[in-house]
């Protein structure tokens, strides 16, 4: 059987990793490029994962970041695109819960949802989260429960924070 260099190479690389004593995972985390916080997302995507159980912290963020809200609740421009910095400035500076969600997916952080949080709460099951993003009845559905939950503000846990830092 003849291995191609790409193969050999490979082989190779593994066999010196399994030698070496190393987890196989500490050395993947040692050899992952750090995280950067760069790009840009669209407003309506960010806004999808919002639920109304920050305290207001959606449209604190949307006010200091320029972006119109004329109805008090979601931007005026869904296609409007945001730095990626300035949603994760949402999330960690003003406690924005869909902005947390919105970077928990883009990135694969290993966080809670707090979209996933905010449905068992209102709804009392697990697991909605990806349903809710596709299913408009399911969203009618919140939106028919949502109001005994009106003043209610749902912390951000910790671990969201560390994920996001």
């Amino acid at each position: 059987m003849r291995l191609s260099r790409r193969q050999l190479f490979t082989a190779a690389g593994v066999t010196a990793l399994a030698s070496s004593g190393l987890p196989f995972g500490g050395a993947a985390a040692v050899a992952a490029p750090a995280r950067t916080w760069s790009g840009e997302i669209q407003v309506g995507d960010w806004e999808q994962y919002y639920l109304g159980l920050d305290g207001g912290a959606h449209q604190k963020a949307l006010s200091a970041l320029g972006i119109a809200h004329r109805d008090g609740v979601r931007a005026d421009e869904p296609y409007l695109m945001v730095p990626v910095v300035s949603v994760r400035r949402a999330a960690l500076e003003f406690g924005d819960h869909a902005a947390a969600d919105v970077l928990r997916d883009r990135f694969g952080l290993d966080s809670p949802s707090m979209l996933g949080r905010g449905l068992k709460l209102v709804l009392g099951k697990d697991g909605l989260e990806r349903r809710y993003l596709d299913d408009p009845a399911l969203q009618l559905r919140y939106i028919g429960y949502r109001r005994r939950f009106g003043r209610y503000a749902m912390p951000m846990p910790d671990e969201v924070r560390r994920a996001l830092a």
